[in-house]
């Protein structure tokens, strides 16, 4: 663009004032920028992916050279979470921050040297959240329940509040609702600061569900179609994408049944207990339902309307075991779930409070609710709404018998758009590093436990 005539004399005498400042550091040898060493910086910040020691590790897919000057330490530099930060702790399922150049070793490719590693300390992280609570583990003066996938211990320093028809701690039994706030302790469990139990009020003033969905069905042998809230129509009827309500769309069952039957034994095994014990015509009740479909773009759980949970048939190719299987299944189930706790918050506001429900909303679900389904309100979302499914996910494979450190490699083997020869090439997606670091956290004592049922 021209600069108009007035402002030329400015920007010269600007371009010359800085050559002028600048004099001295140059003549001294001092260098105050360079675009190429600034370039040469990099951070990058998420799960340890993947882990070759003593070479490096992989972040999010960028990799990681350390060298005998990588130094090692804490995000917020407390000291009190330094026995955590060494190079032992580098495991994939770690949250780490990572800074450093450009490795010249590397050249041409996307590889940093690290100056320092800073990991999270998810010990003692402080986490909140709203969930169902979906067993009593433990009663007495400390009852410890499993909810939004943590075990929570509430202590007599917990400062404890009720809403509804509550008014002790041997009140709260599954179904209730828990608004919790505390830190993990060396055992994994979540030990709550504050903890308010609402029961629920009964099933919904703003938000009834559109309708009663179809029972699970068995899938003709000539094969069906399927659409968003599990209606099978024949399967050469002309029908288009619109015609079926939210982003499922209609799909084509798999005529394989003995697959079918697989689905639907994994994923009603899967359902809480919690669910079950509700009776058909209480309101809270989540109708689940599952079936294979066909489809080859699909690289995850497809969770429709109305408790319907599909998995394409050519992922179950990829995947080993029935524990593979139920890692999907699982996290179809933990969506509706979520959309459960937002559904729950819009019909109990006033047990909740405006504050807590407002933040319950945005920190616990992020989703709205509409007749064509459940639909994110925001990107950035995104991730924490998948941490949430994938571990409440885990919580629901361990309580059904499935082990949960086979989830991890389920979406490993997922990922890919085609599986390599060697298997163990594979890098494991953000979702399985997560998945990775739950596991550590809290399920180390089942990590050598048997498969599940094959």
């Amino acid at each position: 663009m021209k600069l108009p005539a007035t402002s030329r004399p400015v920007v010269r005498f600007r371009f010359y004032f800085s050559i002028l400042v600048s004099l001295p550091l140059i003549l001294s040898g001092m260098v105050v920028y360079s675009p190429k060493a600034e370039a040469q910086r990099h951070e990058v910040e998420g799960y340890v992916t993947a882990v070759a020691m003593p070479a490096g590790f992989d972040v999010n897919g960028e990799r990681v050279t350390l060298s005998p000057e990588t130094t090692y330490g804490v995000m917020g530099g407390k000291a009190d979470g330094e026995r955590h930060a060494s190079a032992d702790g580098l495991r994939v399922g770690a949250f780490v921050h990572v800074a450093g150049m450009a490795d010249a070793k590397n050249k041409g490719s996307k590889v940093i040297l690290a100056d320092s590693v800073l990991f999270r300390d998810d010990w003692d992280k402080t986490l909140t959240g709203l969930g169902v609570v979906q067993q009593v583990l433990t009663a007495g003066a400390e009852p410890v329940f499993q909810a939004d996938g943590y075990r929570i211990r509430v202590t007599p320093a917990t400062e404890v509040s009720f809403a509804g028809k509550l008014n002790t701690l041997s009140d709260v039994g599954p179904n209730t609702w828990i608004h919790y706030k505390g830190k993990r302790d060396e055992q994994g469990v979540l030990v709550a600061a504050q903890a308010r139990f609402v029961a629920a009020k009964g099933w919904p003033l703003l938000t009834p569900r559109p309708k009663t969905p179809p029972a699970q069905e068995p899938v003709p042998a000539q094969g069906a179609l399927i659409d968003a809230d599990g209606k099978m129509e024949d399967l050469h009827a002309k029908v288009r994408y619109g015609d079926s309500a939210g982003f499922c769309s209609w799909h084509k069952l798999s005529t394989d049944q003995a697959m079918q039957q697989r689905i639907v034994r994994i994923g009603e095994r899967l359902v809480p207990q919690c669910q079950r014990q509700l009776s058909d015509n209480d309101p809270a009740k989540i109708r689940f339902r599952f079936y294979a479909v066909e489809d080859g773009s699909i690289k995850s759980e497809l969770p429709c309307n109305l408790g319907l949970v599909l998995i394409a048939a050519q992922e179950v190719a990829r995947l080993e075991n029935d524990d593979q299987i139920a890692a999907v299944l699982a996290s179809g189930i933990a969506f509706h779930l979520q959309a459960e706790s937002t559904r729950f918050v819009a019909e109990n506001r006033d047990l909740l409070g405006a504050e807590l429900a407002s933040a319950a909303l945005s920190l616990s679900t992020g989703l709205v609710l509409g007749t064509a389904g459940y639909f994110l309100v925001e990107h950035h979302l995104e991730t924490k709404l998948e941490e949430e499914r994938s571990r409440i996910a885990l919580g629901l494979m361990s309580d059904a018998g499935y082990n949960p450190w086979q989830a991890p490699e389920a979406w490993r083997r997922l990922a890919p758009k085609k599986l390599p020869k060697d298997v163990a090439t594979l890098k494991y997606p953000s979702r399985s590093g997560y998945q990775l670091g739950i596991l550590y956290l809290q399920y180390s004592g089942v990590k050598d436990a048997a498969a599940g049922s094959q």
